[in-house]
């Protein structure tokens, strides 16, 4: 259900899913679509979709349902890969129980993954994932998956401080940023040496309404390279910047390669690195 409204937009499923780690049967929560539940507003430039509240529905927050939570050990993961994990990638999860508990509990209080979620339960869905697939084989692309999960944590995050200001949920949006820009960043790095893939996964959005894919991945990390990369170090701001660059050139490069592409990255490609190359020129002028 939404998190204010209490209006009837989620059902949990009639046949149960069995947690691999614990044994546990529990029934997943799943989001309705249709009749006018979802108004699509604006695209932000880091391609999250945002949606207009409705009178009959209020606010809806399609992004707090997508992962699969066990609500007995906590163990998480996207629907795709939570009952596909190897027998010792879930004994090291049943070991890592308690850890994933204390993780969430000191940032939330009483959550509940068997009853309807709240941006909480959303935002904690996301915490549990980043932490359960630090187990994860390299063959499943935890990485990739990681930074969209902070990613995610992070927009969640946002909408919470706007909700209840005051409570620091901005700061914690901060922690979360930060940890996208470090995993998309080292999922390009082990995707170009060919250690872990990203191109084969199902689902690399950002966001639920459309599936970027690799070019997706390419606007994000670039994105967070400029505005969460080191700033603090001339030197290190030039490096990283110059990255950023050269990962955003890679959408909209010369030739039939960007006419492939979507309208939209490439409009956000191109206004990236104008951005870019500003913050450069500001650097180059102030070392």
């Amino acid at each position: 259900m939404s998190d204010e409204s209490g209006a009837n937009i989620t059902f949990f499923a009639k046949q149960p899913t069995s947690c691999p780690v614990c044994s546990r049967d529990f029934k997943r929560e799943n989001m309705r679509t249709g009749r006018g539940r979802m108004i699509a507003g604006e695209l932000t430039d880091e391609l999250r979709r945002l949606y207009e509240p409705t009178e009959k529905y209020g606010e809806v927050y399609p992004l707090i349902y997508p992962v699969t939570v066990c609500p007995e050990c906590y163990y998480a993961a996207y629907p795709e890969d939570f009952t596909e994990i190897p027998r010792d990638t879930a004994s090291k999860l049943e070991d890592q129980r308690n850890n994933r508990l204390n993780t969430v509990t000191a940032l939330f209080k009483d959550l509940d993954f068997e009853k309807p979620r709240g941006l909480a339960e959303g935002v904690a869905s996301y915490v549990l994932t980043i932490s359960s697939m630090e187990y994860f084989p390299h063959e499943m692309s935890p990485t990739i998956k990681r930074g969209l999960s902070a990613l995610r944590a992070a927009w969640l995050c946002g909408d919470l401080h706007r909700k209840i200001p005051g409570e620091h949920y901005d700061y914690i949006q901060k922690i979360f940023y930060h940890k996208a820009w470090f995993f998309y960043r080292l999922a390009l790095q082990r995707d170009e040496e060919g250690k872990e893939g990203i191109a084969d996964v199902k689902q690399l959005g950002p966001d639920l309404d459309q599936n970027y894919g690799y070019d997706g991945v390419l606007l994000i990390a670039a994105t967070m390279e400029y505005k969460y990369g080191p700033k603090d170090d001339a030197e290190k701001r030039k490096k990283s910047l110059e990255q950023a660059k050269s990962t955003v050139g890679r959408l909209f490069g010369l030739g039939k390669a960007s006419k492939n592409k979507p309208q939209t990255i490439l409009e956000r490609a191109r206004e990236l690195h104008q951005k870019i190359n500003e913050e450069l020129k500001r650097v180059d002028g102030e070392s």
